[in-house]
C-alpha cells in the first residue's frame, strides 16, 4: 500500500512534471535575469565606443551593483513561480494533480532553493568568468573577487585568533547569510501563493509592518536589559566581548534558522489549505 505521505516513485513522477513545468515557464526567465551582466557588458561597450571611441567593459563594482540587483529581483520573482496557485483555473487543476501535499511541497522547496538560484549563478558567473578571459579589458571575474574576498578574511580571522586567542571563522557569516536567502526566497514563495493580486507590493507592505514590530520589540529587549545597548571591545575584557558576540551571532543564527523554518511551514499549509 503506497503512503498517503510520501511515495518515492510517485514524488519522482511529479517532481519531473514540476521541473518540465518550471523549466517551461520560470527557469528561463531565471537564466534571463542571470544575463542582466551580459546586458550590462554591451550596453556598456557601445557607449563607450559611441562617446570616447574605445572598447572599454564595465568596471568591477557596476558589475557587482548589477548582480546583487539581479539576486534582488530572482528573489522577487519568486512571487511568480508558484502565483498560479491563487488563479481559479490553474490552481484547481495543481490541487488535482496525484501527488500529496508533502511532495508538491518538498518539490516546491527544491525548485525555489535550489534550482532556480543555481540555475541563476550558472549563468551570471558563467558568462561574467568568460567575459574575464575574452576580454583583455575586462579585469577579474565576480566569482574571482568573491573567493578572494572569501580567502581575505579567513587570512584576517587567522590573524585575530592568533593575537588575541580567539576561535573566529568565515564559516559562521556564511551560513548566516545562506540562510537570511533561504528566508528572502521562502517570503516572496509565500507571498506568490497566498495574495491573489499586488503579491510584491503587498510583500513589501508586511515587510514594512514587521520591521515596525521588529524595531519595538528590539527596544524593549534593550531597555530591560535582556539584550546590551552596546558592546565595548578592549584588551581588559576582549574574551567576555567575544562571548557577548558569539552569543549574538548564534541569537541571530538561531532566529534566522526559525524564520526559514517558519516560513517552509507556512508555505506547507498554505498548501495543505489552499481552495478555490
Amino acid at each position: 500500500m503506497k503512503s498517503e505521505v510520501f511515495n518515492g516513485a510517485r514524488f519522482s513522477a511529479y517532481f519531473k512534471y514540476d521541473f518540465h513545468q518550471m523549466w517551461r515557464n520560470h527557469v528561463k526567465a531565471s537564466v534571463g535575469i542571470g544575463l542582466s551582466g551580459l546586458i550590462l557588458y554591451v550596453v556598456w561597450v557601445l557607449f563607450s565606443l559611441i562617446l570616447k571611441g574605445t572598447w572599454q567593459s564595465p568596471t568591477i563594482s557596476m558589475r557587482y551593483s548589477v548582480f546583487m540587483l539581479a539576486f534582488t529581483a530572482l528573489e522577487l520573482y519568486q512571487t511568480r513561480t508558484y502565483g498560479y496557485l491563487t488563479e481559479k483555473r490553474k490552481g484547481s487543476a495543481w490541487l488535482l494533480i496525484p501527488a500529496s501535499g508533502f511532495e508538491k511541497w518538498l518539490s516546491m522547496m527544491i525548485m525555489t532553493l535550489i534550482i532556480i538560484p543555481v540555475f541563476f549563478l550558472a549563468s551570471s558567473l558563467g558568462i561574467d568568468a568568460l567575459l574575464s578571459v575574452v576580454d583583455p579589458t575586462y579585469g577579474q571575474s565576480i566569482i574571482t573577487g568573491f573567493t578572494d574576498g572569501f580567502k581575505g578574511l579567513s587570512s584576517q580571522f587567522v590573524t585575530i585568533n592568533e593575537t588575541y586567542e580567539t576561535t573566529w571563522s568565515t564559516g559562521a557569516f556564511i551560513s548566516l547569510a545562506l540562510i537570511g536567502l533561504f528566508v528572502n526566497f521562502l517570503f516572496f514563495l509565500l507571498c506568490g501563493i497566498t495574495f491573489k493580486r499586488y503579491k510584491i507590493l503587498r510583500g513589501f507592505l508586511l515587510i514594512f509592518l514587521i520591521s515596525i514590530i521588529g524595531v519595538g520589540v528590539s527596544a524593549l529587549l534593550v531597555k530591560t536589559g535582556i539584550v546590551p545597548a552596546s558592546i565595548i571591545l578592549d584588551d581588559a575584557d576582549l574574551a567576555n566581548a567575544e562571548a557577548q558576540i558569539r552569543a549574538f551571532m548564534r541569537g541571530m543564527s538561531m532566529f534566522t534558522a526559525l524564520i526559514a523554518a517558519l516560513l517552509a511551514f507556512l508555505v506547507y499549509r498554505r498548501i495543505k489549505t489552499i481552495k478555490h
